[in-house]
């Protein structure tokens, strides 16, 4: 189990479920919260197996994203893994009925998961090693959802085959249903048996039947 673990939409029951199975592993965890929510920075917590911190952050500013990995920094040092979740999207409506403002702010929502992996890659290439998992859940209610999940999965498969990443370990997690308890426990579950080892591939998983195998994305990686 790495030390340290990121795990972005803390404050989404998905990503909230997360970060408690990884504290019952034994992991520090910091969570990022939005905010928007009007949360605040929370001091590191000792739990019963290892530390918790909650980091509230702007998803739409690539500046928010350095400082919080600099926050992270002063408080843990560095990470050893980073599982950047999909943000929640509320726009599901017809595309002719969804006004401006709702299209602008789901676009802007959806750049969050680009700037925190571009600060969360870099701060591994610096040590020479990490993980980087991101999550994607469910199916897509709209046309907006559905095209921003194709943006985001596509951004995860580039990353699969990027040579300048060589040494990161860089995985997918995908799902057509919207069980959190259970999706989160397959996340756990993987990462422990094999996401940490095998890199380049998405882990989907399904409620018929649960788990599928990882199916590689182009030509991969060695992590």
């Amino acid at each position: 189990m790495p030390h340290t673990i990121l795990v972005s939409e803390g404050d989404t029951p998905l990503g909230g479920r997360l970060a408690d199975l990884l504290l019952a592993r034994g992991a520090s965890v910091i969570t990022t919260v939005s905010r928007a929510a009007g949360a605040e920075q929370g001091a590191v917590a000792a739990g019963p197996n290892g530390r918790r911190m909650v980091v509230p952050w702007n998803r739409r500013s690539p500046m928010s994203a350095r400082a919080l990995l600099l926050d992270i920094a002063t408080a843990f040092d560095s990470i050893d893994e980073a599982i950047i979740l999909e943000p929640p999207c509320a726009v599901s409506a017809a595309l002719h009925d969804i006004p401006s403002a709702d299209v602008e702010r789901a676009f802007d929502d959806a750049k969050g998961p680009v700037f925190l992996a571009r600060e969360v890659l870099a701060a591994f290439l610096s040590k020479g090693k990490g993980v980087l998992c991101m999550v994607s859940m469910g199916p897509a209610t709209g046309p907006i959802e559905s095209g921003l999940r194709e943006c985001f999965r596509g951004v995860c498969s580039a990353l699969f085959v990027a040579p300048a990443l060589k040494g990161i370990t860089v995985n997918g997690f995908q799902s057509g249903a919207v069980d959190v308890e259970e999706y989160a426990a397959f996340i756990d579950r993987t990462l422990e048996e094999k996401a940490r080892k095998i890199s380049g591939r998405w882990f989907t998983w399904s409620t018929r039947g649960g788990l599928f195998p990882g199916v590689r994305a182009g030509a991969g990686r060695k992590g």
